[in-house]
């Protein structure tokens, strides 16, 4: 009998906000689903070890699941979800047309970071009356040779398979003894996010870029995420709208909460260009 290989790799769910990314996972992680929908703020992250087959070569796959916030004009935090990552679902949304519309914006977004990385296209709730199908679909994948599947987080139909249809891709791709050197697109520059820069931010702009700066402060996105939601619900604060008066209690909060993890005159100089960014909102 073929020996097993053991591999962990990153994948990432992404789209517009409630097409049921979180649901999704979910329904694969834990078989349920859950109908409350939840505004994913930054990112969250799940493991499940699955087996996939490569040729006659088996592997125990460890999926780290990222469901990647599907707001736009947080391009930051999502750049940061984006890094590492082995693969990922565009998830649209069957009973809104307009998700199908920001296909291409998702797709590049990840391409800049991640590289051309195996991409699955999820129609999510197919249990629900659509206002697209299979036609729009197919032309919209044509151009990359894309699969897709046609998903429902409540009922649970494609779900193992897409997830088992993506761990394949992602095996196949960096198949051999060791993950091979992934092709990559160069990343965005981040310049925007120096404090020196004095021209006017939006509120969620500067939000944005504060929280990624914060996940670069900790070194770890999980902990930076688990802090950051902790801190908003703390201050009373809805990430989706914030003001300048909320945005500035947040910070003190989030420096108040780093304090075990960083030094203080480090701590110091970040508050000042959390506090800048939130002084150029505007």
């Amino acid at each position: 009998m073929a020996d097993i290989k053991s591999w962990k790799m990153k994948m990432c769910l992404i789209g517009d906000a409630a097409v049921g990314k979180t649901s999704l996972i979910h329904k694969f992680v834990l078989d349920k689903f859950d109908d409350q929908y939840i505004a994913t703020l930054g990112t969250k992250t799940s493991k499940k070890t699955i087996l996939v087959s490569n040729g006659s070569a088996s592997y125990q796959l460890t999926l780290m699941i990222w469901d990647v916030l599907g707001q736009k004009f947080f391009d930051n935090l999502q750049k940061v979800a984006y890094q590492g990552a082995n693969g990922a679902f565009i998830v649209l949304d069957l009973t809104r047309k307009e998700t199908l519309e920001s296909f291409e914006h998702w797709l590049m977004s990840l391409y800049k970071v991640a590289g051309v990385v195996p991409v699955v296209v999820l129609a999510n709730k197919n249990d629900l009356n659509a206002e697209f199908g299979e036609d729009e679909i197919r032309k919209l994948v044509a151009e990359y040779g894309f699969p897709f599947f046609f998903t429902s987080a409540k009922t649970g139909d494609n779900v193992n398979t897409a997830f088992q249809a993506l761990g394949r891709s992602m095996v196949h791709t960096w198949g051999g003894d060791s993950v091979s050197q992934r092709p990559t697109i160069p990343a965005v520059a981040e310049e925007k996010l120096a404090a020196g820069s004095q021209e006017r931010l939006s509120a969620l702009k500067a939000e944005d870029m504060i929280l990624t700066m914060y996940c670069k402060l900790l070194g770890d996105t999980d902990i930076a995420m688990a802090i950051i939601r902790l801190q908003f619900r703390r201050a009373g604060v809805d990430f989706k709208n914030p003001t300048v008066k909320g945005l500035e209690k947040v910070v003190e909060f989030l420096i108040e909460a780093a304090s075990d993890h960083v030094d203080s005159t480090t701590l110091e100089k970040e508050k000042r260009a959390y506090m800048n960014l939130v002084g150029r909102i505007g």
